[in-house]
């Protein structure tokens, strides 16, 4: 159903689609879709939500933990940056992004289900390293939700004015070596040279 649906959005759009164009394209009943989703936001937030997570509980498992936090930022920011730039993630944002005025329930879902995931995941993250001594911060929701505007603020100018040719040309690979340098220096114990990049 989920790979029905996306097929629906990314063909139609959000204000084109329907529960009963999914049930069609997925050759099940519209009964069976509602059973597990409450309505035509809520399944495009779970068409969404399912590519965010695929790369998410990789990114957050147990291996990040090893990583030093410069590298475990840029990790993050790799994941993030590489899962949005990918055809149909493209695709889905420029729908929500232009559909969210005329239906803002759909921009409410959005938030919750994928942008506040993320962002918990990351303060998460930084709760841990908190503990460890490797990151100095008042409220880590809030650096969270900052590092996170930092590293996709460009991506999604990109994505909602940009062509697939100038997609191609931006250097995200710079970007957020700089991002990542920049949240460090505000972040980092003072004496931390590990996660400065200080030699």
């Amino acid at each position: 159903m989920i790979a029905a649906a996306t097929r629906v959005f990314l063909r139609d759009g959000y204000g084109a689609a329907s529960i009963d164009k999914v049930a069609h394209e997925a050759g099940v009943s519209t009964r069976t879709i509602y059973e597990r989703f409450k309505n035509k936001a809520d399944l495009l937030t779970s068409v969404i939500t399912r590519l965010v997570e695929r790369d998410m509980a990789t990114v957050f498992g147990a291996e990040l933990e090893r990583l030093s936090t410069r590298q475990a930022l840029l990790t993050i920011g790799e994941t993030v940056t590489g899962r949005a730039c990918a055809p149909e993630a493209a695709a889905l944002f420029r729908i929500v992004a232009v559909e969210a005025q005329r239906f803002p329930e759909l921009a409410a879902k959005m938030r919750a289900g994928t942008k506040e995931r993320v962002e918990k995941a990351v303060a998460d993250y930084f709760r841990g390293q908190m503990l460890r001594g490797k990151l100095v911060l008042t409220d880590a929701d809030r650096a969270a939700a900052l590092f996170m505007q930092m590293v996709c603020a460009e991506l999604h100018e990109c994505l909602l004015f940009g062509s697939p040719e100038e997609m191609s040309k931006l250097n995200f690979a710079a970007h957020l070596q700089q991002v990542v340098d920049i949240f460090l220096h505000g972040t980092a114990p003072r004496g931390d040279s590990e996660n400065r990049g200080v030699d």
